[in-house]
């Protein structure tokens, strides 16, 4: 009898009245030599007490829990309150007793797999070794504007070392050059001062934040906790060791000099908002082109649709500095026409109260079009034609100045910034305009790069308001980023993972797939050409596991062998009529919607078994293979969805999962087998509603197939 393993069914919950337990408790004796407990109410106080007690007196250190869902109840049943190394959960709540008819043979055989594949998966797991190494403490903050000097007052007040560089020889950014802001706060209706100064100060003065100006970075190596970082500072070179990095370089305005056929370049009283910006800060509002003053403005929101390329960088912030600046011309010009033409006026929450002052200007008049001609005329005016105006016509509009809306374009665009010493590329990389991508909706923040954090405008067009709350939660993840890798543990989203890849180097190919694949550029060929790991780069989603061709990457808890395992333990009836169907289902949408459809009660077939994974894109070609020459009739492979918008929460896994799958194909192809048996799948978590349907489908697929020919062998 293994007294090391313990392993307890809870019948509560309905899971008492749709299986029978005993027969659970039976097959742990005669199958796996293990001692099964029954009780009704596990996660209640008298059932927490009796799992602690009894792991104690029999010296267990490894528990199985028949019962809820691994989501649910997870404090409850964590291993540090149970006091054992490891506990493994057993669904047989949500995707059996809530999603299966009751006391029926098929139900029961479900529940009984994936006990025995619980059962499995847990001696098939090491438990990762804690790693407590020295790591860097200080936080590098790139970009000296209002993001990065709150991102460094924050940090610096949550009490580490900080170090901020910026490229120009003063901090400051574009708040410097701002005449006035639009109102921050309530009751949002007068232009406030910039108070640059003052933050400039406080960063100058604070003893935890070291500024360095005139610099460029030239190079950063190495990984979380232990960045190498090179600097080119006032002719001298800098180096630094930091635990984590933010990104907080804003951005800049678009080139205007596309913008010929809206007038610009061809009129010099056609400029762009950031040109009536530093007109302003000069103190007088003159044409430019005869120094007269002007009669009449138009600030143009939006142009025809060939033009919209360059109006879609900004967004919020262009239409408050529209109303912005045309309070600018009610001061230096109070008897001018101002004009606002725009497609959506778009003033979020209590910006609206902004809007509505700006609209009861005197002389400020808006109205919804798209200009499609700018001409200059020979006084000097230019003539404006707006075509979709709100009286359904178009017109035309005479001004003396005309104002463009120019986009804020993110200072990653085609710059070197970061020169990161990573096989995958120098920098963190970004969407089709630029911008740095996280892919995490929640987590804004987040970059492909581990511990490499975006603030600000760099990561999207926003205001200061939005600019500084960035920043501060920018710098708490940074800081909480150095705390994790300190022990070995990974960062969001698998936060707290002690597992990192490990590599059977005897066998490998060196076919560098897994470094090509790895969405975090953690491996990276050493000088023969084997793939070496940076740990605390990893975000431990296994998409190397699944990329290797021979299986030589594992982690100590969760391989390819644990996966097998668990597929192994499904018993495969003979019986023709009963399919049986494999699930690999990621462990950030496809599980959980998976739980959600059975809280709702919505039943699905009960011949598929979900096996959770940690990305689709982990799921290796043997384990699909392996599956159906079994006799499993069919596979599924369940992933995030990609594309802009929703993605991957491992950035490539999911996409890689359903492109593999060509060759998997082609594989059972050879196997004498359809290729149709394996389905991929991309599912999130709200579209739980789809899971019966699509579960049916495939299995009516496979009865017109027949069964598998390797049933019985």
């Amino acid at each position: 009898m293994d007294q090391t393993m313990r392993t307890y069914i809870c019948t509560g919950c309905g899971i008492g009245e749709c299986v029978n337990a005993d027969r659970i408790a039976e097959l742990a004796q005669s199958e796996f030599q293990l001692t099964a407990n029954v009780s009704h109410f596990l996660c209640g106080p008298e059932g927490v007490e009796f799992l602690k007690r009894d792991l104690a007196e029999n010296g267990a250190q490894r528990a199985v829990i028949a019962a809820c869902s691994e989501r649910v109840n997870w404090d409850v049943f964590s291993r540090d309150n149970l006091g054992v190394e490891l506990v493994e959960r057993v669904n047989i709540r949500e995707q059996v007793a809530w999603s299966k008819p009751p006391n029926d043979e098929e139900t029961q055989a479900l529940a009984e797999d994936y006990f025995r594949m619980g059962v499995n998966k847990a001696q098939n797991t090491t438990i990762p070794p804690r790693r407590e190494e020295p790591q860097a403490q200080t936080l590098l903050v790139v970009g000296g504007g209002i993001t990065g000097m709150t991102a460094a007052l924050q940090a610096a007040a949550a009490g580490s070392e900080v170090v901020l560089v910026e490229k120009q020889d003063q901090l400051g950014g574009w708040m410097r050059q701002l005449y006035k802001l639009y109102p921050r706060k309530t009751p949002y209706q007068a232009l406030e001062t910039p108070d640059v100064d003052a933050v400039i100060r406080q960063v100058q003065d604070h003893p935890k934040i070291r500024v360095i100006t005139s610099a460029e970075i030239t190079a950063i190596a190495g990984e979380p906790g232990a960045f190498d970082v090179a600097l080119q500072a006032q002719g001298q070179g800098v180096s630094l060791q930091v635990g984590s990095v933010i990104l907080a370089t804003g951005w800049e305005p678009f080139d205007a000099t596309k913008l010929e056929d809206l007038g610009f370049g061809r009129s010099p009283n056609v400029i762009t908002n950031v040109m009536m910006e530093a007109t302003a800060k000069s103190g007088k509002l003159l044409r430019p082109s005869d120094g007269r003053p002007v009669q009449s403005v138009v600030f143009v929101q939006k142009a025809r649709p060939a033009e919209q390329g360059w109006f879609s960088y900004a967004a919020t912030v262009r239409d408050m500095i529209a109303l912005k600046q045309a309070l600018y011309v009610r001061e230096f010009a109070p008897e001018a026409q101002v004009y606002i033409i725009y497609e959506d006026m778009v003033t979020l929450g209590l910006y609206e109260s902004f809007y509505r002052r700006v609209q009861q200007e005197p002389n400020v008049f808006l109205t919804k079009g798209a200009v499609t001609e700018v001409a200059a005329s020979d006084d000097g005016s230019v003539l404006l034609t707006v075509e979709d105006t709100l009286i359904g016509g178009g017109l035309q509009v005479k001004a003396d100045l005309v104002v463009l809306a120019a986009g804020m374009v993110p200072t990653t665009g085609g710059s070197e910034l970061l020169r990161l010493r990573y096989r995958q590329g120098s920098e963190i990389p970004a969407t089709t305009r630029g911008f740095t991508t996280s892919n995490y909706i929640c987590f804004p923040y987040e970059t492909r790069r581990t511990a490499l954090y975006a603030a600000g405008a760099v990561r999207e067009p926003m205001d200061i308001v939005a600019c500084t709350e960035d920043a501060t939660g920018a710098a708490l993840k940074a800081i909480q980023s150095i705390q994790l890798v300190s022990i070995g543990a990974a960062t969001h989203p698998r936060v707290g993972d002690l597992s990192y890849p490990k590599i059977f180097l005897q066998r490998c190919t060196r076919c560098q797939r897994c470094m090509e694949e790895c969405p975090f550029s953690v491996i990276e060929p050493n000088a023969e050409g084997y793939p070496t790991v940076n740990p605390d780069r990893c975000r431990r989603c296994g998409v190397c596991m699944g990329a290797c061709p021979v299986q030589v990457i594992s982690f100590d808890n969760y391989s390819v062998t644990q996966l097998s395992s668990m597929v192994s333990s499904i018993s495969v009836p003979e019986d023709g009529e009963k399919l049986r169907i494999v699930a690999f289902a990621c462990e950030n949408d496809s599980y959980p919607a998976f739980d959600m459809a059975g809280i709702n009660r919505l039943p699905f077939d009960v011949s598929v078994r979900v096996i959770p994974v940690r990305c689709a894109g982990s799921v290796n070609a043997v384990l699909m293979t392996d599956a159906l020459s079994r006799g499993v009739d069919g596979v599924m492979v369940f992933g995030c969805k990609s594309g802009d918008d929703y993605q991957c929460h491992f950035i490539t896994g999911s996409g890689l999962a359903v492109r593999r799958l060509t060759n998997v194909r082609e594989t059972v192809t050879r196997l004498m087998m359809e290729p149709e048996r394996i389905r991929p799948v991309q599912l999130e978590i709200a579209d739980y509603n789809l899971i019966p349907q699509l579960v049916q489908e495939f299995a009516e697929e496979l009865k017109q197939m027949g069964p598998n020919p390797y049933k019985g062998f």
